[in-house]
């Protein structure tokens, strides 16, 4: 019923296409695509152009260099030593609350979430230094 021709490429912005018709970015040729199907790819070429971009909520990608993540791990790094000082703002809901538990948790998982982050930026480093010491033994 709710059928949409569409370039599959994942990697290509050009959405809507006629049927038969080659995507006039890429040249790929228009798949047809159900209502939720298309949701699908739409949302990953959503993501694959955040990863191009460096978008802010992407923890890393192959693009990114490794300077890239250390600044972000430094980033993260003064955004928890400033949430843990008490000069961060609190999430709106839990300030609004006027109930001290919702913003003390709040600002807990908040803590937690950056620390996350700082871990997963950090492993990745950790993972790209073990993939070139690897190479070097091998060659």
């Amino acid at each position: 019923m709710f059928e949409n021709f569409y370039c599959p490429n994942v990697e290509c912005d050009q959405r809507f296409l006629k049927e038969g018709e080659k995507c006039p970015k890429c040249g790929t040729l228009a798949q047809k695509f159900g209502m939720s199907e298309g949701a699908n790819l739409m949302q990953q070429k959503k993501l694959h152009m955040k990863v191009k971009k460096g978008a802010k909520e992407i923890l890393f990608s192959d693009e990114m260099t490794d300077e890239n993540i250390r600044k972000k791990i430094y980033e993260d790094m003064m955004n928890l030593a400033m949430h843990e000082a008490g000069t961060a703002w609190m999430e709106l809901g839990t300030l609004l609350s006027l109930n001290s538990t919702d913003q003390m948790l709040g600002a807990g998982f908040k803590a937690l979430i950056d620390q996350n982050k700082i871990i997963v930026r950090q492993n990745e480093l950790i993972l790209r230094a073990l993939t070139k010491i690897a190479k070097a033994e091998v060659i």
